[in-house]
């Protein structure tokens, strides 16, 4: 195994223990077996990209290039903005139901195509899976699932799956740009401008 491998793997390795996740549950929510994962793990086998990005973002991280000059900033942000709680969160039914929503998503891409609508779908559910959504936002959400679930396989279902990445984008969007719920003046006058 290359020796820059080996740091990634062990930090995921040490992410996926700290949140008490067993490689099971981890092979579960990546769409790996559990047995290519302990491979992983254990250095016995090096991982392909796309298996290796599936297990970390199971795990809710995400695998980013920075440009190098930067990475002391973001290192520092990191550290900054980190708390006990971004582990996964195991036990908890939302992520098991984001995880199968993911599942979803990549076995109705293997079967009818990529789209955009389902590319969407896939992002934001990456994304608001990060992320903490009220009960009635996540209600929407579960709502939304189902909905994908019932239509995967129906004729009509390239209207509904666009209807259902619009909703999750709105949803995404409206967490994502949430702001004070007073209106704001457009300007306001300085004391001497009166």
């Amino acid at each position: 195994m290359a020796y820059q491998s080996e740091s990634l793997i062990a930090h995921a390795r040490e992410v996926r223990e700290a949140s008490g996740t067993s490689q099971r549950a981890l092979s579960e929510r990546a769409g790996l077996t559990q047995s290519h994962i302990s491979q992983i793990e254990s250095g016995k086998m090096e991982p392909g990209l796309s298996s290796f990005i599936d297990m970390t973002r199971a795990l809710d991280l995400e695998l980013m290039l920075v440009p190098k000059k930067l990475v002391p900033a973001v290192r520092g942000l990191i550290k900054a903005q980190a708390t006990p709680d971004m582990h996964i969160r195991t036990g908890q039914p939302d992520n098991k139901r984001f995880a199968r929503a993911e599942r979803l998503v990549k076995k109705m891409k293997q079967l009818d195509g990529s789209s955009a609508d389902l590319d969407r779908i896939e992002e934001t559910l990456r994304f608001l899976r990060g992320v903490n959504i009220s009960d009635q936002e996540m209600q929407l959400v579960r709502e939304l699932i189902a909905r994908l679930e019932r239509y995967q396989a129906s004729a009509q279902a390239a209207p509904v799956v666009r209807d259902i990445a619009q909703s999750l984008q709105r949803l995404r969007n409206s967490i994502a740009h949430a702001g004070p719920s007073e209106p704001r003046p457009a300007y306001s006058l300085d004391d001497g401008d009166a």
